[in-house]
């Protein structure tokens, strides 16, 4: 994540879950283009606008904070946030976010995300199913994602889930690309706000000797 919404989560004590249909992917939560035509073709018009329409709609209601699978680190991912702009990871495991959001006033599912060619139709059974699942270009993220349902009229950005930020996060990890007064930055925050977890400057792209 980038520096701005590392300090988000730090000073709030909070998980960001962001709207779904907000990211960038524009197939997030939607039909695959065999779906789509299968409902073209074997439900009247009339109806199956209105179905795939209501689909589309319901992806406002839904909320996600995502996660990348994998013992180790990927450059792909480093870079794909950002280069040199005070970039920051932070490394957890899945039992520790289940507990960390168990007690939020709404049920999260936490589930792996599914890639497959767009062009099939692997199966349908709820929007749930359709968020967790992606179009086999992002296949390198290896993403696991915490997904919520928020059924309010209010058009918002992203859900804001407050969790114990020192149970959740097991490591902090400054990029590759960073600078190391960036790492000295992190440091002051880890006294800061009397944060447990260890810092790590990523060394990746660091030459050996």
């Amino acid at each position: 994540m980038d520096f701005a919404r590392f300090m988000q989560m730090i000073e709030s004590r909070s998980l960001w879950f962001s709207r779904l249909d907000k990211l960038e992917d524009p197939l997030e939560g939607a039909h695959t283009d065999a779906e789509l035509m299968g409902i073209r073709e074997h439900v009247e018009r009339r109806l199956a606008k209105q179905l795939i329409g209501l689909f589309r709609a319901s992806r406002k209601d839904v909320y996600v904070s995502c996660w990348r699978e994998g013992p180790g680190e990927s450059l792909a991912m480093w870079d794909l946030h950002g280069k040199g702009g005070g970039i920051v990871a932070v490394k957890s495991r899945v039992g520790l976010l289940k507990v960390a959001v168990a007690n939020y006033d709404q049920q999260v599912f936490i589930s792996r995300v599914r890639y497959f060619d767009w062009s099939q139709a692997p199966g349908l059974d709820n929007v749930l199913v359709a968020c967790s699942r992606k179009d086999l270009s992002y296949q390198h993220e290896g993403e696991v994602r915490a997904i919520l349902s928020d059924y309010s009229p209010r058009q918002k950005a992203g859900v804001a889930v407050p969790v114990d930020i020192n149970n959740l996060i097991t490591e902090i990890v400054v990029g590759p690309r960073e600078k190391e007064w960036v790492v000295r930055v992190v440091e002051q925050i880890q006294k800061r706000y009397k944060l447990p977890q260890p810092i790590v400057a990523s060394d990746r792209l660091k030459r050996r000797r």
